[in-house]
């Protein structure tokens, strides 16, 4: 099945690895007009705001609705695709974007524009999780170190090309041809029908109605509090209104976490603390890259008057350091393990966001610079984490795990940009009482908010030891027994024997019965 093949097989068999690459291509082509679409569009909202006459709170619903849509969205099509096959909901997803994308073009008027980004963001959502997944097993674990090192560098050319293309486009075309042109997207529907394979393991189970509702009152409440409350005030009725959706959901998920017999996000994701880490990891890093990512463009034309062109130039060190740094700790994290380039990438990001908090509003290229050391260290993490959290949970459960990573990876971005623009706006341009001391006093705001993303950086740090070691490993599925097929190295099964890890990544099992299993099927 599509779960267990591996690179070696791929390799031995030009056929299936051809068949391999190309599934690869197909989601990386999906996956870059997905970026594409965000990364452009937010460089022509003041020409759609002219065009349709409508005022900035107004305009704001464009990318909050879209992102609450969005982050509700993922870890559905995370547990479907469990359920009914990653294949089917991949291409169904590409197909909703292409239509919300040709449907924006169209767009007469703001409500229009704003139902069609609505039916975007529905298919949109199922890219990331479902994409990775695909590719994911196509490969087999030995070489998803790889696969989702190609996979980020793609998003990072994504993000490069997206403000030089959408400031070029919209000079030339119009706001609407940075939304036609990612119709294009419905190109790899066919070429998809054709390639990406059928077989997939599935799990049994149902989806969880009730747990899925509370789920998504809990995403929705946490997206509204944030997005809402930095441009009409924490206390505005929205934000009211989403703390208490938030907690409503919070409460019944947990009751659906207890009672379903099949709830929305598995028990055994709980139940497994390595997971638990590796997510709440990519929450972290994603809070500190896309706050940065967020915050740059604004401080770039507040303070030096740049253009929309001149910003994706002044970014492009970033964007061009996290594809080539992505991609190479997807290799090294496929021959040495996810640890090394993890401890090379987070203090990297550390060095660029206190760099930035020091030299806020000061050279270009110095931030520039800054720019290309935290593309780079976000690289070297991002890989290494996404690669993780594939091969830490059951094959059947691989479109779920990496979906719910996936909504804490764009759950965290969403809320530390929303925070950096909290602290920017509260704080003005007042220079006085300054957290870094050695800042000038320019840029006082972002000084402030680029510092406290030390705060994610450093709990990545901490966590990430919860990574595993060593390169991957797999054991032949023919060589296990009816009951070890059942059982999973890596804790995420309930029932499982007490584990402890060994050097290299490998867990030794207390349980007799099971020494027994893992003596008898170590190759000679």
């Amino acid at each position: 099945m599509a779960g267990n093949g591996s690179t070696e097989s791929a390799v031995d068999d030009p056929t299936a690895g051809r068949a391999a690459k190309g599934v690869l291509g197909v989601v990386c082509v999906a996956l870059f007009f997905g970026v594409l679409n965000a990364s452009a569009v937010a460089v022509v909202l003041p020409e759609i705001a002219r065009d349709l006459a409508v005022d900035a709170d107004k305009l704001s619903w464009l990318m909050t609705g879209f992102l609450l849509v969005y982050g509700i969205a993922i870890p559905f099509y995370g547990r479907l695709g469990d359920l009914y096959g990653a294949r089917p909901l991949f291409l169904i997803g590409v197909g909703l974007f292409s239509v919300g994308s040709l449907l924006s073009a169209l767009a007469p008027n703001f409500e229009s524009l704003l139902a069609a980004r609505i039916v975007q963001a529905m298919g949109g959502a199922a890219v990331p999780g479902l994409g990775m997944t695909l590719a994911s097993r196509a490969f087999g674990p030995e070489a998803r170190g790889t696969v989702l090192g190609v996979v980020a560098a793609t998003i990072g050319l994504g993000a490069a090309i997206g403000p030089l293309l959408g400031g070029a486009l919209s000079q030339w075309f119009g706001w609407q041809s940075v939304f036609a042109i990612n119709a294009a997207a419905a190109a790899t529907i066919p070429i998809g029908i054709k390639i990406l394979p059928k077989g997939e393991e599935l799990t049994a189970g149902n989806l969880d109605i009730f747990g899925g509702i509370a789920l998504a009152l809990l995403v929705g409440g946490i997206l509204v509090i944030p997005s809402v409350g930095a441009q009409s005030g924490w206390s505005s009725p929205m934000v009211l209104g989403g703390a208490l959706a938030a907690m409503i959901g919070l409460v019944g998920l947990l009751v659906r976490e207890r009672s379903a017999g099949t709830p929305i996000i598995p028990r055994e994701f709980f139940q497994n603390l390595r997971y638990v880490a590796l997510v709440w990891m990519s929450f972290s890093v994603m809070a500190a890259n896309l706050a940065v990512l967020i915050g740059l463009p604004i401080l770039l034309t507040t303070f030096h008057r740049l253009s929309a062109l001149e910003i994706g130039i002044t970014m492009l060190p970033g964007a061009i350091a996290t594809s080539v740094f992505g991609v190479l700790a997807g290799r090294i994290t496929d021959r040495n393990g996810a640890r090394l380039p993890t401890w090379i990438g987070s203090p990297l990001m550390l060095l660029a966001v206190l760099g930035l908090s020091t030299y806020a509003g000061s050279s270009i290229w110095v931030i520039a610079t800054f720019a290309g050391i935290l593309g780079g260290g976000f690289g070297l993490v991002n890989t290494p984490l996404a690669a993780s959290v594939s091969r830490i949970v059951r094959t059947q459960m691989l479109a779920s795990a990496l979906s719910v990573n996936s909504m804490l990876f764009f759950l965290g971005g969403s809320i530390g940009a929303a925070v950096l623009m909290a602290i920017v706006t509260a704080r003005g341009g007042a220079g006085d009482g300054l957290l870094n001391p050695l800042h000038s006093g320019v840029g006082a705001g972002f000084s402030d908010a680029f510092l406290l993303l030390a705060i994610p950086v450093v709990l990545v740090m901490m966590l990430s030891s919860a990574l595993p070691k060593g390169e991957a490993r797999s054991v032949p599925v023919q060589s296990i027994s009816p009951v070890g097929r059942n059982w999973v190295a890596n804790c995420s099964v309930p029932w499982m024997p007490e584990c402890v890890e060994m050097a290299g990544d490998e867990l030794e099992c207390l349980d007799s019965g099971m020494e027994a299993y893992l003596a008898s099927s170590r190759p000679a």
